[in-house]
């Protein structure tokens, strides 16, 4: 064999040599290249999806904090509602207490005695004045009525009639009527303090 055809066969081998490890080469990269593209492409969908969860978690914050809110302000809006109705509860009692006074306590004892009719037993407060007692024993006197009259400790104001045949009592007090008002104006208030905290 001549040098010359060694040198061909030399020649061709290194070219295959070489044509083969730059397809390899390419292989490869083409391989890395779609390697690289899959990562790209999961990243992608992995972000999108972190995203998506993200906005949920956070709108679903929101909608808690929102719902959290606005049961506080009901809360808020109760609280004060039932304080200003308890307020409305005292100056009733104050305003009745202020204006019970013996003439009209007198007027309204005689009222209901006229009322409930004869066999009554009559209780006032203690600190009732001698003469407020008089007045209604005298008014009283001309009919059968009243069975006794007595002053009692633990009536603070107003008074109390008690028909023991029949088995009732009631007290009658600044307290019992600021009660009783309170309880019927309560509704009214209520939907006046409702329109207002609506507003």
């Amino acid at each position: 064999m001549s040098e010359k055809t060694l040198d061909k066969l030399i020649a061709t081998l290194k070219s295959e040599a070489i044509e083969a490890a730059d397809n390899e080469a390419m292989d490869i990269v083409e391989k890395a290249r779609a390697q690289a593209q899959k990562i790209i492409k999961d990243a992608e969908a992995e972000k999108e999806e972190l995203l998506e969860d993200a906005k949920k978690e956070a709108q679903a914050t929101l909608s808690k904090g929102e719902g959290a809110l606005k049961q506080a302000a009901r809360d808020l809006t109760v609280s004060v509602r039932n304080d200003l109705l308890k307020l409305l509860g005292a100056v009733l009692e104050r305003e009745i207490e202020t204006a019970l006074t013996p003439d009209l306590l007198e007027e309204a004892v005689l009222k209901v005695i006229e009322n409930v009719g004869s066999g009554v037993t009559l209780k006032l407060p203690e600190n009732a004045e001698a003469k407020l007692v008089d007045r209604i024993q005298k008014s009283l006197q001309t009919s059968d009525t009243l069975a006794s009259i007595s002053k009692d400790a633990t009536i603070l104001n107003g008074f109390s009639i008690t028909k023991t045949d029949q088995g009732w009592s009631y007290h009658i007090s600044s307290e019992e009527v600021a009660e009783l008002l309170n309880v019927h104006l309560s509704p009214k208030w209520v939907q006046i303090l409702k329109n207002e905290s609506e507003a």
